[in-house]
């Protein structure tokens, strides 16, 4: 069976059964700050789980994971891989143990036909209930029938003993046997020993425990199942193939790359770069779909990351050029049936991946002769300890991945300890997670969460009136406020919460902001008058004219996002925005700089549809009629069966749960203030609306026309010095009459008021063209300090006078300083009164010198 054929004849199997087919979440989990990927199937699960938000029971889904804990067996080994598919069914407290396993055994058995003789399956050491299930419901051989320990067969492992608390359960795994002609071939090998005989295929988690602050295993009231099998894995079985890289969806991108590095997959490691380059080109295609660009912080790390490493394995076969962003086609075209939008972003994800491929070469041919100088160096110096220090340097700092600076120290003689590394890698993410919101437990037990046990849910009417009759519902700790009512906009979608007051009988709230927090809204600002009390009626009134400046600046964006893609192509995506009552952020995918042109067009198309008068048209609709109607949605969004569409015209369609005005003439006018890069592929648009954009323009004027202002007066000025200079220079025979001797040569040492250093040099170089031996020494007085220039002819050079020196010698005695070459030099100093003397003193000093 093909995969495609799997994943469906999956999907199918379990609709059958009455799950609710549920699509892939996103790679980036949204509003989960436990997970920096989803790397589990449960992942988008997880309210339902904990009993939030139960619209279905049952679900199933074909899932994709990234997950990088792994990477340096990537390749090397048969099944492991950093992106990769997660078949799963999931009850949530309604069917358990007994239907998962014999479902499982059913799939396996009668859909896809695999010889039960070839199942074996484990149960956790204690799970009673599940041995009997396998030995008495499905009938398997007790010899078949492994007992692990919680390490193995616990979720999360070793849970009972360590923890976390939470909600946790014993698993049951089944395993396929290859054979006993497999692996170590000994007469009593079993799932128990990891020869490569026996492949984990499915685990089901029973999640029927809530583990307690003293450790004990408190039985939950509703029971979870949670089950995961790897695609890819379960491809290689059913197409009886030695690893997943031979699987059909591996075979075109393999073939592919052996192509590009004329090398032979015969030799091992050859064999493993070239799995592993597969493994990370898909894994980067993925991310980079979901809107994840290489960076240097959290995902885009991972994401640049993968590509160097693929880069670097390239480089060991012999592909000297960027060569990933060949392979994105290769990508898109074997899982196009699953995955059809990728073919829609397939030239864009290639053009992120080839521009950091030529940034990372770049990197590769500036570093890597440093890199051999520093492990040189090393070597001459035998400071060893040094080692692991300065490969993390260039690991860190220049992305050089560690297989390539391993690889450079041996060359060199040397080996790193990993051991150091590892530790110094450590203490790097440390440093990074405590700067970053991705947390690494279980379930946590954040503000939100907290907000969400509450189970309150608060119904918004701040569509239609600005202000609510409502009863407070709760008081949390900080004095935020829950409502049944509100007209309060709970921050969401990128726009900020209202603004306003909340008053009752006992108290009066200014609201500073409001959070939206799965169905309750939760209102947040400083008392204004007594307190707020649980259960008393409330009045609630948002601020109308910040509320008016925010929708002008939302309904902008969805202006600005359809300028966008006509100006500058289909291809453009948002990423992310942020609207409040003072201006807009739009964040999009494009992969270059905005010309001023392409700026000012996207400009004049938003104010040409403000000026259109156009009327707004916001309805409920089901999901699938909107999107068939063509209606754009924002990346990383979950969206009910109902959503909520926005028309604008015939100019834009998006769902959206914004507020938005009715007709964009009340925008006013739209004004772009910058456009920027924030990641590789993402581009990033601020702007105002409305009398924030008026002042802005005015502002601007202003400052231009100041900046004019002073071009003119600074021109002025220059030709009225053009115009003193030209007058010294008509009096230059006096000047030259007044030099003084110093032996052959003159020194010239005037005060010339009126003329700035450029005018005195000028000066300065006419007398040098009518003087082949002379000091010329021109000073002037502006604004209570003195300032001069020193020229030396060159005769006078070669005999040992400096102009920086005489430089130095005179600004000591006016209190300044001054410098600069033999030739010439320059100076001043803050007391003009002692300019005369000072002159004289270094004429005499300069005469001494040159009789």
């Amino acid at each position: 069976m093909r995969t495609d054929e799997i994943r469906q004849a999956f999907l199918e199997f379990f609709k059958s059964k009455g799950h609710t087919i549920v699509p892939s979440d996103s790679l980036v989990p949204k509003d989960d700050p436990t997970l920096l990927f989803t790397g589990a199937g449960m992942n988008q699960f997880k309210e339902k789980f904990l009993g939030r938000n139960v619209t279905y029971k049952r679900a199933a889904s074909s899932q994709k994971c990234l997950r990088t804990g792994d990477l340096d067996n990537v390749g090397k080994t048969s099944g492991h891989h950093t992106f990769f598919e997660m078949l799963g069914n999931f009850s949530f407290g309604d069917y358990f143990k007994k239907e998962a396993m014999q479902w499982s055994w059913e799939f396996f058995t009668k859909v896809l036909k695999i010889d039960p003789e070839r199942l074996w399956a484990s149960v956790y050491k204690d799970d009673k209930e599940a041995y009997d299930i396998w030995k008495d419901i499905i009938k398997m051989p007790e010899n078949r029938i492994m007992k692990f320990g919680e390490k193995d067969n616990f979720w999360p492992s070793e849970a009972p003993t360590k923890g976390p608390n939470g909600p946790c359960g014993p698993c049951s795994e089944i395993f396929y046997d290859y054979g006993k002609d497999v692996g170590c071939k000994k007469p009593g090998c079993t799932p128990a020993c990891d020869c490569g005989r026996f492949i984990e295929v499915w685990n089901m988690v029973f999640t029927q425990f809530d583990r307690q602050q003293d450790g004990s295993l408190k039985p939950l009231p509703a029971k979870n199942i949670d089950t995961g099998m790897g695609l890819e894995r379960l491809a290689s079985v059913m197409q009886g193939v030695k690893t997943n890289f031979e699987i059909d969806i591996f075979v075109p991108l393999v073939g592919e790359i052996e192509k590009l590095s004329a090398v032979s997959c015969k030799l091992s490691a050859k064999k493993a770069k070239i799995n592993a380059i597969a493994d990370h080109i898909r894994a980067v295609t993925f991310c980079i779909a979901d809107s994840v660009m290489p960076s240097n912080e959290e995902r885009g790390y991972v994401v640049r990351k993968l590509i160097r490493r693929a880069m670097s394995h390239g480089q060991d076969i012999g592909i000297k050029e960027p060569f990933l962003y060949k392979l994105v086609s290769v990508v898109t075209q074997v899982m196009k049936a699953q995955y059809p939008e990728l073919a829609e972003r397939r030239d864009d994800i290639a053009q992120v991946v080839k521009k950091e491929e030529e940034a990372f070469l770049f990197v590769i041919q500036t570093q890597l002769p440093k890199v051999n100088e520093a492990f040189e160096n090393i070597k001459k110096t035998k400071e060893l300890k040094r080692l692991p220090e300065i490969a993390f340097t260039f690991y860190d700092t220049y992305g050089m991945p560690y297989d390539m600076l391993e690889e450079l120290a041996e060359k060199s003689g040397l080996k790193i300890d990993e051991k150091e590394f590892e530790n110094l890698l450590e203490g790097q993410r440390t440093k990074s997670r405590s700067k970053t919101k991705i947390k690494g437990e279980i379930f946590s037990e954040t503000f939100a969460k907290k907000v969400e046990a509450l189970g309150l849910k608060t119904e918004f009417l701040g569509y239609d009136s600005p202000v609510a009759e409502a009863k407070v519902l709760a008081v949390l700790d900080g004095g935020e406020v829950v409502l049944d009512k509100t007209p309060f906009y709970g921050e969401s979608g990128g726009q900020v919460g209202d603004w306003g007051k909340i008053e009752t009988a006992s108290g009066a709230m200014e609201v500073e902001d409001a959070k939206r927090i799965g169905d309750t809204i939760v209102h947040i600002g400083k008392m204004l008058r007594g307190k707020i009390v649980k259960g008393e009626a409330a009045k609630a009134r948002i601020d109308e004219a910040v509320r008016k400046k925010v929708m002008a600046n939302h309904t902008a964006t969805h202006l600005l996002q359809a300028a966008l893609r006509k100006v500058l192509g289909e291809h453009v995506k948002q990423t992310g925005s942020m609207v409040d009552a003072e201006h807009l952020r739009f964040d999009f995918t494009h992969m270059k700089k905005m010309e001023d042109r392409e700026i000012a067009r996207v400009e004049e198309i938003v104010n040409e549809n403000i000026k259109k008068a156009l009327a707004l048209n916001k309805e409920i609709k089901d999901i699938e009629a909107a999107k068939k109607e063509g209606a754009t949605a924002l990346f990383g969004e979950k969206y009910g069966d109902k959503v909520r569409v926005v028309t604008i015209g015939d100019v834009s369609k998006e769902l959206c749960g914004g507020t938005h005005l009715d007709n964009t003439k009340d925008i006013g006018i739209f004004k772009i203030t910058s456009e920027s890069s924030i990641a590789s592929g993402v581009r990033r648009i601020e702007a105002v609306t409305g009398e924030a954009a008026r002042a802005w323009i005015d502002k601007r004027k202003s400052e231009d026309a100041s900046r004019v202002a002073t071009e003119k007066q600074k021109e002025e000025d220059k030709k009225a010095m053009q115009v003193k200079v030209s007058a010294e220079i008509e009096k230059i025979d006096a000047l030259l009459s007044r030099a003084k001797a110093a032996g052959a040569a003159k020194v010239f040492t005037e005060i010339i008021d009126g003329l700035n250093a450029e005018g005195l040099r000028t000066l300065s170089d006419k007398i040098k063209e009518k003087e082949k031996s002379a000091v010329i020494i021109l000073a002037t007085k502006i604004d209570d300090k003195a300032s001069f220039i020193i020229s030396v002819t060159g005769d006078l050079v070669k005999k040992g006078v400096s102009a920086g020196a005489v430089a130095k010698d005179l600004s000591k005695l006016i209190d300044g300083s001054g410098g600069g070459k033999p030739e010439f030099a320059q100076g001043g100093g803050k007391d003009p009164a002692k300019l005369n003397e000072a002159l004289e003193k270094i004429f005499l000093g300069l005469k001494a010198r040159l009789q």
